[in-house]
């Protein structure tokens, strides 16, 4: 079963693809926050795809669900604060015997595997840039889970430890693209670290692909008092994204070692760019459908699918990764 918005329909169009026909209840019909709606919904040894953003707001009440029905999930969070949810389930979710593959999506599965690509051992700093395409993508949901980051404490990986900033005061650009994007708190400093314990630095970065998004969402991160005006234009601004945002976007990735060697990633796509955030669930979900999944508990996102699977995956999707590197 799959639940949400846009990027449920997507990923259900990528299982339809490969003969998987995958029920898709309507929000009027079920609740992600009610267990007695997700049990009319779900049975043992089910596999629930969570798509239902933003999970800033979400509890994890169709996780606890899930735990007690002995359902399997795959989610797309990207929020920190769920993933610390999640985390402290770990023990439920393992004495449950079931398998949750959590924040199965660019940030953070992509960025794993593109870290196992790079060959770095022993990374030092992982940097990501998340560039959609907003013609495509800019709904409701993702407005909103941007929207959460402007101007508001966050936190991110520095030094070692998780450090407080706020989110889209600062920005810097990218060699791949060649874009400039500015901070925002993610899951991947929370996915990351405990892969690969040699990080000091992980952070991640947006660039709305809109005309003077960028500029308008610093101001506001500049002006707290502004922020309530910019949440309750999320329709006005999503109309305008839809607009005049490019259809091309992308996601990119910076790991840099202690000896100062850099690799830069960028895998991108003219148009449909999104199915880079949706493609690891739908493999994952695909995985599990056919008992090809054989990881139970809690499962770290450099295990949710295998790396050379989700790339050829993805180039079968028509993204293209660029590659570049430097010492």
């Amino acid at each position: 079963m799959i639940v949400g918005g846009f990027f449920a329909g997507v990923i259900a169009r990528l299982l339809d693809n490969k003969g998987i026909a995958a029920t898709r209840p309507a929000r009027s019909e079920l609740d992600v926050e009610d267990a007695a709606s997700l049990r009319r919904f779900l049975r043992a040894g089910d596999v629930l795809v969570d798509a239902a953003g933003p999970f800033q707001s979400r509890s994890t009440a169709s996780l606890e669900s899930a735990i007690e029905l002995g359902v399997d999930v795959v989610d797309m969070n990207e929020s920190l604060g769920y993933a610390r949810r999640v985390e402290s389930l770990r023990a439920r979710i393992a004495a449950g015997g079931i398998t949750v593959r959590s924040a199965c999506s660019a940030v953070s599965t992509v960025a794993a595997a593109l870290v196992r690509r790079s060959g770095i051992e022993r990374p030092l700093r992982v940097s990501a840039l998340v560039a959609p395409a907003s013609r495509e993508t800019a709904h409701d949901a993702t407005l909103r889970a941007l929207l959460a980051s402007v101007g508001a404490p966050i936190e991110l990986w520095r030094d070692g430890a998780f450090a407080p900033a706020v989110g889209w005061r600062v920005s810097r650009r990218f060699e791949l693209p060649g874009a400039r994007g500015y901070l925002v708190e993610s899951v991947l400093s929370f996915d990351l670290p405990p892969i690969w314990p040699s990080l000091r630095g992980v952070d991640t970065w947006t660039d709305t692909r809109t005309p003077g998004a960028n500029g308008v969402l610093s101001l506001v991160a500049r002006a707290p008092a502004t922020r309530a005006v910019a949440i309750a234009s999320v329709p006005l601004g999503a109309l305008l994204a839809r607009t005049f945002g490019t259809r091309a976007g992308g996601f990119g990735l910076e790991i840099e070692d202690d000896r100062g060697r850099l690799a830069h990633f960028w895998l991108s796509a003219a148009r449909g760019s999104y199915v880079i955030a949706a493609a690891p669930a739908a493999l994952a979900a695909r995985m599990l459908i056919e008992e090809r999944g054989t990881d139970r508990g809690l499962v770290r996102p450099d295990r949710h699918v295998p790396v050379d699977a989700l790339m050829s995956y993805l180039e079968a999707l028509g993204m293209r990764l660029e590659q570049r590197e430097r010492s």
